[in-house]
């Protein structure tokens, strides 16, 4: 489905699809060309009228195709992903390609975008933009669609801090669970945004890309929003992989504490061991007719134990009072 608006001697209005040629030619009107799920006859109609490459067709119609920035003779063509929801694990998106003439744009997206949807609803909006050029309406939807990114950067930061506040409290699978999830997340979303970083840098270079020079500080402050996006991602990601790194540090303080307690307890029983294991034998030994000679092996017991903790003191391996570093209650 195509929708043609054109700016032409201070007014806006919507023309049939067949009007569109006649105003092209007229350098002083701008033209807005709003095309959805693109038929085949609407695609060889813009090819024709607009001058557009084949090359160009196949992109628009192909619904995957990466992030690009091409420039010809005739108009620019940008194809950027609008983030149309974001799942637990999962991001959809839609791909917005925007083809730029000298006096012309037409976006196309194959589902209805809402920034889109409200513009197009909002004539006095879409007069305000055109009349001061086409490029002005590529600058006004990147804008809009770069705000989105910079929105969900700052919810994922507030998960994460709720993230990192649990985590401190409880250092368990669950919380680190969760670290992972929100990291293959944050992850697609750094590729998306690094992604939209060449693009918005493409679009700061004066070059003969129909966008106008009083324009480009205003696509370097867009740069400057995606960048500083991206940046937030991989912050995010350090911050996940120290969490992780504490994780395996707690765990390992823990084992180790475990491996000492293990380790101790094994030095007290070994001489415990030897004292019942000598008197285990079947062969004649000294009291061994004494019928009390049982209290004589316990009392040796005990001693032997309570020697070896005092030697184990002396050495500094256990102290009074000391409490092993556990976290059993999180776990």
């Amino acid at each position: 489905m195509l929708t043609a608006f054109v700016y032409n001697k201070r007014e806006l209005k919507e023309i049939k699809i067949t009007e569109i040629k006649k105003f092209l030619e007229r350098r002083s009107s701008y033209i807005w060309v709003d095309a959805r799920n693109l038929s085949g006859e609407e695609s060889k109609f813009l090819k024709e009228t607009f001058n557009i490459h084949p090359t160009t067709i196949e992109d628009i119609t192909t619904h995957h195709t990466r992030i690009k920035y091409e420039e010809f003779e005739e108009y620019t063509f940008i194809i950027f992903k609008s983030i149309k929801e974001i799942k637990e694990n999962d991001i959809e998106t839609i791909n917005i390609s925007i083809v730029l003439g000298e006096n012309f744009i037409i976006t196309i997206n194959e589902n209805p975008i809402e920034m889109i949807e409200e513009l197009a609803k909002s004539p006095k909006r879409i007069e305000n933009i055109l009349k001061r050029g086409a490029d002005y309406m590529v600058h006004h939807i990147l804008d809009k669609e770069v705000d989105k990114y910079l929105k969900i950067k700052s919810e994922l930061g507030e998960d994460l801090k709720k993230i990192e506040r649990e985590f401190a409290q409880n250092q368990n699978k669950e919380n680190l669970s969760k670290i992972f999830s929100k990291e293959l997340l944050i992850i697609e979303l750094r590729q998306l945004s690094e992604s939209m970083d060449d693009l918005c840098l493409n679009l700061t270079k004066p070059a003969d890309n129909y966008i106008h020079n009083d324009l480009i500080p205003y696509f370097r402050d867009i740069y400057d929003h995606i960048f500083k996006t991206t940046e937030g991602y991989r912050t995010m990601l350090k911050r996940m992989n120290g969490m992780r790194n504490m994780y395996a540090s707690f765990t390992q303080i823990k084992t180790n504490e475990i491996m000492k307690v293990l380790t101790i307890l094994m030095a007290i029983m070994m001489p415990l061991t030897v004292i019942t294991g000598f008197y285990g034998m079947n062969v004649n030994l000294p009291f061994q007719d004494n019928s009390d000679i049982y209290l004589f092996i316990f009392g040796l017991m005990i001693f032997s134990g309570i020697f070896l903790v005092w030697i184990l003191m002396r050495k500094g391996w256990i102290s009074k009072g000391e409490k092993i570093i556990h976290n059993e209650n999180n776990s």
